[in-house]
Protein backbone atom coordinates (compact mmCIF):
# COMPACT_ATOMS: atom_id res chain seq x y z
CA UNK A 1 0.00 0.00 0.00
CA UNK A 2 1.45 3.30 -1.09
CA UNK A 3 2.30 5.26 1.57
CA UNK A 4 0.01 8.80 1.55
CA UNK A 5 2.23 12.17 2.03
CA UNK A 6 0.77 15.76 2.81
CA UNK A 7 3.04 18.36 1.17
CA UNK A 8 2.67 21.07 3.73
CA UNK A 9 4.27 24.90 1.98
CA UNK A 10 4.87 28.05 3.76
CA UNK A 11 5.69 31.33 2.64
CA UNK A 12 9.57 31.47 2.12
CA UNK A 13 11.58 32.85 -0.61
CA UNK A 14 13.03 28.78 -0.35
CA UNK A 15 9.26 27.67 -1.28
CA UNK A 16 10.52 27.20 -4.80
CA UNK A 17 12.54 24.00 -3.71
CA UNK A 18 8.93 22.24 -2.51
CA UNK A 19 8.47 22.01 -6.42
CA UNK A 20 11.54 19.66 -6.95
CA UNK A 21 10.48 17.29 -3.39
CA UNK A 22 7.05 17.05 -4.69
CA UNK A 23 8.25 15.77 -8.47
CA UNK A 24 10.33 13.22 -5.90
CA UNK A 25 7.52 12.35 -3.95
CA UNK A 26 4.88 11.73 -6.33
CA UNK A 27 6.99 9.58 -8.47
CA UNK A 28 6.62 6.78 -5.36
CA UNK A 29 3.96 8.07 -3.15
CA UNK A 30 0.53 9.59 -2.92
CA UNK A 31 1.36 13.32 -2.76
CA UNK A 32 -1.48 15.92 -1.60
CA UNK A 33 -0.30 19.78 -1.67
CA UNK A 34 -1.26 22.24 1.29
CA UNK A 35 -0.33 25.87 0.92
CA UNK A 36 -0.50 28.78 3.35
CA UNK A 37 -1.76 32.11 1.39
CA UNK A 38 1.97 33.19 1.80
CA UNK A 39 3.10 30.26 0.47
CA UNK A 40 1.55 30.43 -3.17
CA UNK A 41 3.55 33.51 -3.35
CA UNK A 42 6.78 31.53 -3.70
CA UNK A 43 5.98 29.05 -6.05
CA UNK A 44 5.80 29.16 -9.94
CA UNK A 45 2.55 29.58 -11.78
CA UNK A 46 3.19 26.45 -13.37
CA UNK A 47 3.17 24.27 -10.78
CA UNK A 48 -0.06 26.32 -8.68
CA UNK A 49 -1.50 24.94 -12.45
CA UNK A 50 -0.12 21.43 -13.13
CA UNK A 51 -1.11 20.70 -9.34
CA UNK A 52 -4.29 20.87 -7.14
CA UNK A 53 -3.38 22.90 -4.07
CA UNK A 54 -5.23 23.66 -1.14
CA UNK A 55 -5.12 26.52 0.77
CA UNK A 56 -8.38 27.68 1.72
CA UNK A 57 -11.59 25.68 3.15
CA UNK A 58 -13.34 27.10 0.16
CA UNK A 59 -11.88 24.37 -2.25
CA UNK A 60 -13.36 21.31 -0.54
CA UNK A 61 -16.58 20.31 0.90
CA UNK A 62 -17.09 18.84 4.40
CA UNK A 63 -14.36 19.31 6.79
CA UNK A 64 -10.69 18.84 4.92
CA UNK A 65 -8.65 19.44 7.99
CA UNK A 66 -9.95 16.37 10.07
CA UNK A 67 -10.55 14.31 7.07
CA UNK A 68 -6.85 15.23 5.28
CA UNK A 69 -5.00 14.56 9.13
CA UNK A 70 -6.91 11.16 8.84
CA UNK A 71 -5.78 10.11 5.32
CA UNK A 72 -2.08 11.18 5.36
CA UNK A 73 0.45 9.29 7.07
CA UNK A 74 3.10 11.80 7.60
CA UNK A 75 3.36 15.33 7.23
CA UNK A 76 6.13 17.25 5.39
CA UNK A 77 6.52 21.46 6.41
CA UNK A 78 9.21 22.19 3.77
CA UNK A 79 9.72 24.83 3.97
CA UNK A 80 8.95 25.95 7.11
CA UNK A 81 9.26 29.49 8.40
CA UNK A 82 9.28 31.44 11.75
CA UNK A 83 5.99 32.66 11.47
CA UNK A 84 4.63 29.37 10.99
CA UNK A 85 6.48 27.85 13.32
CA UNK A 86 5.50 30.06 16.02
CA UNK A 87 1.95 29.18 15.41
CA UNK A 88 1.87 25.62 15.26
CA UNK A 89 3.88 25.71 19.07
CA UNK A 90 1.25 28.03 20.56
CA UNK A 91 -1.88 25.67 19.16
CA UNK A 92 -2.32 28.58 16.26
CA UNK A 93 -5.36 27.50 13.83
CA UNK A 94 -5.73 30.69 11.22
CA UNK A 95 -4.94 28.80 8.27
CA UNK A 96 -5.91 25.11 6.64
CA UNK A 97 -2.24 24.18 6.59
CA UNK A 98 -2.06 24.52 10.61
CA UNK A 99 -5.57 23.31 11.46
CA UNK A 100 -4.74 19.78 9.62
CA UNK A 101 -1.53 19.95 11.30
CA UNK A 102 -3.09 20.39 15.05
CA UNK A 103 -5.35 17.06 14.27
CA UNK A 104 -2.93 15.04 13.32
CA UNK A 105 -0.62 12.57 15.40
CA UNK A 106 1.19 10.53 13.27
CA UNK A 107 5.30 11.16 11.54
CA UNK A 108 5.54 15.65 11.11
CA UNK A 109 8.82 16.44 9.41
CA UNK A 110 9.62 20.44 9.38
CA UNK A 111 12.67 21.81 7.74
CA UNK A 112 13.16 24.95 8.77
CA UNK A 113 14.46 28.15 6.63
CA UNK A 114 14.96 31.47 7.74
CA UNK A 115 17.88 34.09 8.31
CA UNK A 116 20.15 33.26 10.88
CA UNK A 117 19.50 36.20 13.05
CA UNK A 118 15.59 35.22 12.85
CA UNK A 119 16.17 31.05 13.81
CA UNK A 120 19.00 32.14 16.77
CA UNK A 121 16.38 34.31 18.18
CA UNK A 122 15.16 32.98 21.52
CA UNK A 123 11.65 32.62 20.95
CA UNK A 124 11.85 30.86 17.63
CA UNK A 125 14.73 28.06 19.42
CA UNK A 126 11.83 27.87 21.93
CA UNK A 127 9.17 27.15 19.84
CA UNK A 128 10.92 24.64 18.20
CA UNK A 129 12.54 22.98 21.40
CA UNK A 130 8.89 22.77 22.51
CA UNK A 131 7.94 21.22 19.70
CA UNK A 132 10.95 18.71 19.60
CA UNK A 133 8.54 15.94 21.50
CA UNK A 134 6.47 15.54 18.17
CA UNK A 135 8.08 17.01 15.22
CA UNK A 136 11.15 15.73 13.28
CA UNK A 137 13.03 18.58 12.79
CA UNK A 138 15.25 18.47 9.44
CA UNK A 139 18.26 21.51 9.73
CA UNK A 140 18.60 23.91 8.59
CA UNK A 141 21.80 24.14 7.68
CA UNK A 142 24.46 27.16 7.24
CA UNK A 143 24.91 28.16 3.73
CA UNK A 144 23.68 31.14 1.16
CA UNK A 145 21.35 32.79 2.11
CA UNK A 146 18.31 35.86 1.10
CA UNK A 147 19.92 39.28 0.00
CA UNK A 148 23.47 37.72 -0.74
CA UNK A 149 24.34 36.27 3.25
CA UNK A 150 26.16 32.89 4.21
CA UNK A 151 24.70 31.64 7.89
CA UNK A 152 22.46 29.03 9.97
CA UNK A 153 19.16 29.03 8.07
CA UNK A 154 19.09 27.42 4.77
CA UNK A 155 16.80 25.19 4.28
CA UNK A 156 17.83 21.13 3.05
CA UNK A 157 17.91 20.57 -0.39
CA UNK A 158 14.82 18.30 -1.71
CA UNK A 159 17.15 15.32 -2.11
CA UNK A 160 18.06 14.98 1.02
CA UNK A 161 14.45 15.77 2.69
CA UNK A 162 13.44 12.37 0.41
CA UNK A 163 16.21 10.81 1.75
CA UNK A 164 15.31 11.86 5.39
CA UNK A 165 11.99 11.00 5.06
CA UNK A 166 12.48 7.76 3.68
CA UNK A 167 15.86 6.46 4.97
CA UNK A 168 15.92 6.23 8.29
CA UNK A 169 19.59 7.04 9.83
CA UNK A 170 21.59 6.31 12.60
CA UNK A 171 21.62 7.79 16.28
CA UNK A 172 24.29 9.93 17.28
CA UNK A 173 25.59 11.66 20.22
CA UNK A 174 27.70 15.11 20.04
CA UNK A 175 29.16 16.29 23.07
CA UNK A 176 30.04 19.68 23.79
CA UNK A 177 31.06 22.45 25.82
CA UNK A 178 33.00 22.59 28.99
CA UNK A 179 32.44 20.65 31.95
CA UNK A 180 32.80 22.11 36.32
CA UNK A 181 34.54 20.89 38.61
CA UNK A 182 33.48 21.67 42.48
CA UNK A 183 36.37 23.52 44.37
CA UNK A 184 33.37 24.27 47.23
CA UNK A 185 29.68 24.62 47.20
CA UNK A 186 29.73 27.37 44.95
CA UNK A 187 32.94 27.43 43.32
CA UNK A 188 34.13 25.29 40.07
CA UNK A 189 37.41 25.26 38.07
CA UNK A 190 36.30 24.96 34.02
CA UNK A 191 37.93 26.24 30.85
CA UNK A 192 37.40 28.41 28.13
CA UNK A 193 35.77 25.77 24.99
CA UNK A 194 32.59 27.90 23.93
CA UNK A 195 31.01 24.60 22.36
CA UNK A 196 30.77 26.12 19.22
CA UNK A 197 32.28 23.25 17.25
CA UNK A 198 30.31 20.61 19.02
CA UNK A 199 27.15 22.62 18.33
CA UNK A 200 27.49 23.11 15.16
CA UNK A 201 28.64 19.24 14.54
CA UNK A 202 25.02 18.56 16.10
CA UNK A 203 23.29 20.83 13.74
CA UNK A 204 24.77 19.35 10.30
CA UNK A 205 24.13 15.92 11.49
CA UNK A 206 20.40 16.47 12.18
CA UNK A 207 20.34 18.68 8.16
CA UNK A 208 21.93 15.13 7.23
CA UNK A 209 19.08 13.40 8.73
CA UNK A 210 20.94 11.76 12.03
CA UNK A 211 18.63 10.70 15.52
CA UNK A 212 21.05 13.09 17.44
CA UNK A 213 21.44 13.02 21.43
CA UNK A 214 23.45 16.71 21.98
CA UNK A 215 24.99 16.10 25.57
CA UNK A 216 25.82 19.83 26.46
CA UNK A 217 27.23 22.00 29.69
CA UNK A 218 25.16 23.89 31.15
CA UNK A 219 26.96 26.90 30.30
CA UNK A 220 25.78 26.77 26.78
CA UNK A 221 22.49 26.78 24.69
CA UNK A 222 20.55 23.43 23.52
CA UNK A 223 20.52 22.48 20.12
CA UNK A 224 16.57 22.89 19.03
CA UNK A 225 15.43 19.79 17.18
CA UNK A 226 17.95 17.55 18.79
CA UNK A 227 17.45 15.55 22.04
CA UNK A 228 19.16 17.87 24.56
CA UNK A 229 20.46 16.91 27.78
CA UNK A 230 22.97 18.93 29.75
CA UNK A 231 25.91 17.93 32.62
CA UNK A 232 27.95 20.16 34.94
CA UNK A 233 30.27 17.90 35.77
CA UNK A 234 32.35 15.30 33.94
CA UNK A 235 30.98 12.57 36.14
CA UNK A 236 27.40 13.72 34.95
CA UNK A 237 28.44 14.24 31.25
CA UNK A 238 30.34 10.32 31.01
CA UNK A 239 26.76 8.83 32.68
CA UNK A 240 24.68 10.41 30.01
CA UNK A 241 26.82 9.10 27.83
CA UNK A 242 26.59 5.82 29.55
CA UNK A 243 22.91 6.19 29.22
CA UNK A 244 22.27 7.06 25.84
CA UNK A 245 24.46 4.89 24.10
CA UNK A 246 21.66 2.46 23.76
CA UNK A 247 21.05 1.91 19.61
CA UNK A 248 23.94 4.53 19.47
CA UNK A 249 26.18 4.10 16.11
CA UNK A 250 28.41 6.83 16.74
CA UNK A 251 29.99 9.69 19.50
CA UNK A 252 31.62 12.85 18.72
CA UNK A 253 33.62 13.42 22.14
CA UNK A 254 33.69 17.32 21.49
CA UNK A 255 33.45 18.43 25.01
CA UNK A 256 36.07 19.82 26.54
CA UNK A 257 36.51 17.54 29.86
CA UNK A 258 38.82 18.47 32.97
CA UNK A 259 41.98 16.57 33.29
CA UNK A 260 41.89 16.69 37.43
CA UNK A 261 39.42 16.76 39.69
CA UNK A 262 39.92 19.03 42.70
CA UNK A 263 39.49 17.20 46.26
CA UNK A 264 35.80 19.80 46.89
CA UNK A 265 36.08 21.23 50.22
CA UNK A 266 32.57 21.00 51.94
CA UNK A 267 30.46 24.46 52.48
CA UNK A 268 32.58 27.54 51.26
CA UNK A 269 35.73 28.77 51.56
CA UNK A 270 36.66 31.82 53.31
CA UNK A 271 39.03 34.27 52.26
CA UNK A 272 39.60 35.49 55.72
CA UNK A 273 41.22 31.70 56.09
CA UNK A 274 44.02 33.08 54.13
CA UNK A 275 46.20 31.14 51.68
CA UNK A 276 44.60 28.19 50.31
CA UNK A 277 46.52 24.54 48.56
CA UNK A 278 44.08 22.76 46.41
CA UNK A 279 44.64 19.33 45.95
CA UNK A 280 44.04 18.17 42.29
CA UNK A 281 43.65 14.15 40.85
CA UNK A 282 43.83 12.94 37.79
CA UNK A 283 40.23 12.60 36.26
CA UNK A 284 39.51 9.37 34.20
CA UNK A 285 39.74 8.97 30.65
CA UNK A 286 36.39 9.24 29.72
CA UNK A 287 36.70 8.66 26.10
CA UNK A 288 39.22 5.39 26.89
CA UNK A 289 36.37 3.99 29.61
CA UNK A 290 33.56 4.14 26.80
CA UNK A 291 35.66 2.62 24.13
CA UNK A 292 36.35 -0.05 26.49
CA UNK A 293 32.42 -0.41 27.18
CA UNK A 294 30.93 -0.18 23.99
CA UNK A 295 33.35 -1.10 21.28
CA UNK A 296 31.29 -1.52 18.44
CA UNK A 297 30.53 2.53 18.13
CA UNK A 298 32.79 4.93 16.45
CA UNK A 299 34.29 7.32 18.55
CA UNK A 300 35.30 10.73 17.23
CA UNK A 301 37.31 12.43 19.54
CA UNK A 302 38.68 15.81 19.37
CA UNK A 303 42.33 16.97 20.24
CA UNK A 304 43.11 21.03 21.67
CA UNK A 305 46.65 21.65 21.37
CA UNK A 306 49.35 24.15 21.51
CA UNK A 307 50.77 22.78 18.42
CA UNK A 308 50.40 20.52 14.95
CA UNK A 309 51.92 17.23 16.45
CA UNK A 310 49.79 14.02 14.87
CA UNK A 311 48.85 12.77 18.36
CA UNK A 312 49.10 9.34 17.35
CA UNK A 313 50.23 8.03 20.42
CA UNK A 314 46.76 9.78 22.45
CA UNK A 315 44.16 8.15 19.82
CA UNK A 316 45.89 4.88 20.08
CA UNK A 317 45.91 5.52 23.78
CA UNK A 318 42.08 6.38 24.04
CA UNK A 319 41.13 3.66 21.28
CA UNK A 320 39.46 5.77 19.60
CA UNK A 321 38.22 5.70 15.98
CA UNK A 322 39.09 9.10 14.75
CA UNK A 323 41.12 12.42 16.31
CA UNK A 324 40.44 15.68 15.44
CA UNK A 325 43.10 18.14 16.19
CA UNK A 326 43.14 21.76 16.17
CA UNK A 327 46.28 24.07 17.20
CA UNK A 328 44.32 26.58 19.58
CA UNK A 329 47.62 28.93 19.10
CA UNK A 330 46.47 29.45 15.43
CA UNK A 331 42.49 29.71 16.76
CA UNK A 332 41.63 31.30 19.82
CA UNK A 333 38.61 29.69 21.72
CA UNK A 334 35.38 31.03 20.83
CA UNK A 335 35.92 31.85 17.23
CA UNK A 336 33.38 31.25 14.51
CA UNK A 337 36.57 29.87 12.44
CA UNK A 338 38.12 26.58 12.86
CA UNK A 339 41.16 24.96 11.07
CA UNK A 340 41.60 21.00 12.23
CA UNK A 341 43.56 18.00 11.09
CA UNK A 342 42.11 14.47 11.36
CA UNK A 343 43.83 11.17 11.64
CA UNK A 344 42.72 8.04 12.28
CA UNK A 345 45.19 5.37 14.40
CA UNK A 346 47.72 4.91 11.34
CA UNK A 347 47.39 7.61 9.14
CA UNK A 348 46.40 11.57 8.32
CA UNK A 349 43.07 11.32 7.18
CA UNK A 350 41.85 15.11 6.31
CA UNK A 351 43.51 18.45 6.93
CA UNK A 352 41.21 21.74 6.09
CA UNK A 353 42.02 25.25 5.92
CA UNK A 354 40.47 27.78 8.21
CA UNK A 355 36.58 27.68 7.78
CA UNK A 356 33.50 28.69 9.41
CA UNK A 357 33.02 25.91 11.92
CA UNK A 358 29.68 24.79 10.41
CA UNK A 359 31.79 24.00 7.16
CA UNK A 360 34.43 22.72 9.40
CA UNK A 361 31.50 20.16 10.68
CA UNK A 362 30.63 19.51 7.15
CA UNK A 363 34.50 18.47 6.98
CA UNK A 364 34.53 16.34 9.61
CA UNK A 365 31.09 14.74 9.48
CA UNK A 366 32.20 13.24 5.68
CA UNK A 367 35.05 12.15 7.21
CA UNK A 368 34.86 10.52 9.82
CA UNK A 369 31.41 8.51 10.15
CA UNK A 370 31.90 5.09 8.96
Amino acid sequence: MSKKILLGITGSIAASKSEKLHKLLTEKYETVVFSTDEGLKYISKEFQTKNEIFHSWDQLDGSPHIEYARWADSIVIYPATANFISKYANGLADNLLLSTLLMFDKEIYVAPAMHEEMFMDDKIQSNIIDLNDNVIFCGPRYGNLDIGDKGLGRLIEPIEMFDIIFNKKEKVIVTSGPTSEYLDDVRTITNKSSGKQGRAIAIELMSQGYDVVYIHSKAISPVAGAKNISFDTSKELQESMNTESNNAKHLYMVAAVSDFIPEKIEGKMKRSEGNMTLNLSPNVDIVKEYKEKYKMINVISFSAQTNDDLNFEKINEKNSDFLVINNINDISFGSDTNKVTIINKKDKVFESEEKNKHIIAQDIIKNTLI
